[in-house]
């Protein structure tokens, strides 16, 4: 309750200090208010739960679309129509302590953002003065939200990879500052209908329909769907995929992994176990010991899934971390898996996480050749294969998490049964 405590009391500090200093600078600087700035507020609120996707990572649109803002009615009009526009409805079911941070912080980096453009654009011109610009308003967003990440770490004692995402959002200083002057053009010689224009132009862009491609999000959607179909025979395996997939998941943030490398691993977990369409039921199924042979059979599936996903059309920037989990889940940190007997660092880390989340799922889970382990027994069991079957540090960091992970999935199976009584047959 103390630690909640002081890190509300920073929240809260940071908030009303940056508000403060937001001000005090910004009345010394040249603004003026126009009615357009009602309609900036309103394009910020339309896209607070949109963004641009590139191979950099994916952008917001709040920076290009403060940029006319901040260049044509000032530093101090930029930032209070960025502490009204850039905010969404979930942020209101926060703390009070965050809303305060969050207003305070997002002024002083929009304020911020407007100084550097006029500083910069009176001695060197307009492009420098974007680029300039940009970097003063991500970094100083940026700053901000790391050091309120790191007392949290400090104060809860919680792990957050979000160091990762912090180089994500830096890595689109270019492409903001790009966007941001095309916006500032389209705003001075076409009005603020020509940046309404734009700005849908740019949401066509993002769902790719102006290339009739199908976006990446909804192929693997529909992929998924004829899973959970090929699998409607053994509903225990999909559960299993699923389970897997969360638990790598929870597992791969405390590794840093960026928002979108967490969803390319997500979708992996869901084709770990591609490869055993091609295997028998009656092998899969057994209840008693496999033979030899029927263990080398069950030991192809690796090499047949990953066959069979190069068939998909997968994104470029996921299909590497996809093959590496279907073809190296089962290879053993000794050295003794299977199919090619890889060792240690040799297996990348994605294998890695999710060959703990698969074994701990296998010994938690009813399976038609065994029953499922309790959960001390179970936690037993993986620590004794804790450096020969397994990463040593990926089980030792699940072994940290695991009492907050149970706890998540149990609430989102309880959701998931409210869903199931409240649904009811079309025919009904």
């Amino acid at each position: 309750m103390r630690s909640k405590l002081v890190l509300q009391a920073y929240l809260c500090f940071i908030g009303v200090l940056t508000a403060l200093i937001t001000y005090q600078l910004g009345i010394n600087t040249v603004n003026s208010f126009s009615i357009d700035l009602l309609f900036f507020i309103g394009l910020l609120l339309a896209n607070n739960r949109r963004s641009i996707e590139t191979e950099s990572g994916a952008f917001s649109l709040n920076y290009p679309f403060l940029l006319p803002v901040m260049a044509l009615y000032g530093p101090l009009a930029a930032a209070l129509v960025a502490v009204i526009g850039i905010m969404e409805l979930e942020e209101f079911k926060q703390p009070l302590a965050v809303i305060i941070h969050n207003r305070g912080t997002i002024a002083f980096s929009a304020l911020m953002g407007g100084i550097a453009y006029h500083s910069i654009f009176t001695h060197y011109g307009f492009t420098l003065a974007v680029t300039g610009s940009a970097l003063a308003y991500l970094l100083a967003n940026t700053l901000f939200f790391a050091v309120a990440k790191l007392v949290e770490m400090l104060t809860l004692d919680t792990r957050d990879g979000f160091l990762n995402d912090l180089l994500e959002i830096l890595k689109t200083l270019l492409p903001s500052a790009a966007l941001g002057a095309v916006f500032y053009y389209t705003y001075v010689y076409f009005s603020v209908y020509g940046l309404i224009v734009s700005y849908l132009f740019f949401l066509a862009l993002r769902s790719q329909t102006l290339f009739g491609l199908l976006d990446t999000t909804y192929r693997l959607a529909l992929i998924k769907s004829l899973l959970r179909a090929v699998w409607a025979k053994d509903p225990e395996l999909m559960q299993h995929m699923e389970r897997v997939a969360f638990f790598s998941r929870e597992l791969a943030r405390q590794y840093g992994y960026s928002p979108l490398k967490q969803r390319a691993l997500d979708e992996a977990c869901y084709f770990h176990d591609i490869g055993k369409l091609e295997i028998q039921d009656d092998i899969l199924k057994r209840p008693g010991r496999l033979t030899q042979r029927q263990f080398e059979t069950i030991k192809s599936h690796p090499e047949r899934g990953a066959r069979f996903i190069e068939e998909i059309p997968i994104p470029l920037r996921n299909r590497k971390t996809i093959r590496n989990i279907v073809l190296y889940h089962h290879e053993r940190w000794d050295g003794a898996g299977y199919p090619y007997g890889m060792e240690g660092e040799q297996i990348p880390l994605e294998a890695r996480i999710v060959a703990v989340a698969d074994t701990w799922d296998a010994m938690t889970s009813h399976r038609c050749y065994k029953e499922a382990l309790s959960i001390p027994d179970a936690i037993t069991e993986l620590k004794r294969v804790r450096g020969t079957q397994l990463d040593p540090a990926v089980v030792d960091v699940f072994l940290t998490i695991l009492d907050d992970v149970l706890d998540k999935e149990r609430k989102q199976a309880s959701a998931s049964l409210m869903d199931e009584k409240h649904s009811f047959p079309a025919s009904w």
